[in-house]
């Protein structure tokens, strides 16, 4: 007997098991859910990625993929695909619960399905889709839609951008790694998408003053994006290519082997909605220095800057002192299982 049907909505999810850079907290989510809870029913439509339309399974998971392809064109296709599918999902199991994720087309549908099925909606915000250049943000807020939030500072923002509070805060959470840890022979790690809202001049100018005292200073950056020439070209001009490792894209498995091998995350986004980097970090023993973004917190291996030149300071001081390298899992992955099948009514 099915405890609950929850259909899940998303712009994207993994084409297989091993697509680990595809949302990876849902990732670490769904399989759990099922595990804990072995009678609830998962359903996923995903409406951009994959780029093919033939249904498949993820980890014993039904996923149908629309192929939208993030395109323009055919955007009104890929909505009406969406709704005929979840009609064909709800004929042969009832949906009691719609989730989507993003405040944007997912959850236009989303309301659009919860009238017809007469179910319950939620949205899980993302990050930037709490912003004013998101057009489902004004359209959206006032439907009947239970609004999620990762962290206090992504609750905030949406408070101001909308006037309305989010019904729920719920992190995504992490399961326990490996404390097998080798020497930590790195010194700082990036890790993110190399755009400039993440900031990473800031990361190299922060290896560039540490190179003066600690010439065989010992950097990762992780990530691609347009940015990635760019801050080649500045870490070159100022001679750090001995310094600084440009990795480019890499598995996730890959990013936890080198979190298990260094010593500080130097993360310098100027927003997150929530930033599951940090929960990555800690989980893997990781020190961090970061700005007040996502859900940032003081801690005695997290350190907020206030500004460019503190977090420049704080890299320089952490590096130099004695570090606690024991993993300390911030949002156990058990707590965000047990706090969404509360919201779904799992009993």
């Amino acid at each position: 007997m099915i405890n609950k049907h929850i259909l899940i909505l998303a712009p994207g999810f993994p084409r297989d098991e091993n697509d680990f850079n595809c949302i990876p907290p849902l990732q670490e989510l769904l399989p759990k859910f099922k595990l804990t809870y072995p009678n609830s029913k998962i359903s996923v439509i995903a409406f951009q990625y994959p780029y093919w339309r033939r249904k498949y399974s993820w980890n014993g998971l039904d996923i149908i993929p629309l192929g939208g392809k993030n395109s323009r064109i055919k955007k009104a296709f890929v909505w009406l695909r969406a709704i005929r599918q979840a009609k064909n999902i709800n004929r042969s199991n009832r949906i009691d619960v719609i989730h989507s994720l993003w405040l944007g087309e997912c959850a236009m549908i989303g309301n659009i399905l919860s009238k017809k099925f007469e179910c319950e909606h939620m949205c899980t915000l993302m990050g930037q889709d709490v912003k004013l250049e998101n057009r489902y943000l004004k359209k959206l807020i006032d439907k009947e839609i239970t609004i999620i939030a990762l962290s206090k500072n992504q609750s905030e923002q949406f408070l101001t951008l909308t006037n309305r509070k989010v019904d729920e805060i719920i992190p995504w959470g992490i399961g326990d790694q490996s404390e097998n840890i080798p020497e930590r022979d790195i010194d700082l790690l990036g890790v993110g998408s190399l755009i400039p809202l993440k900031n990473y001049s800031l990361f190299i100018k922060a290896i560039e003053e540490i190179e003066k005292t600690k010439p065989d200073v010992k950097c990762i950056l992780v990530g691609t994006g347009p940015e990635s020439s760019k801050l080649k070209a500045i870490a070159k001009d100022k001679g750090l290519e001995k310094n600084i490792d440009f990795t480019g894209l890499i598995s996730r498995t890959e990013i936890f082997r080198l979190m298990r091998r260094s010593k500080i995350l130097v993360h310098p986004s100027k927003f997150e909605g929530f930033g599951f980097v940090f929960a990555e970090a800690l989980v893997n023993g990781m020190n961090i220095v970061s700005f007040d973004v996502g859900y940032a917190q003081k801690h005695h291996k997290w350190f907020i800057a206030k500004d460019e030149q503190d977090f420049i300071k704080l890299t320089q001081d952490l590096l130099a002192s004695s570090l606690d390298f024991k993993p300390f899992n911030l949002f156990p992955l058990t707590e965000t299982v047990e706090h969404y099948a509360s919201i779904y009514g799992i009993e």
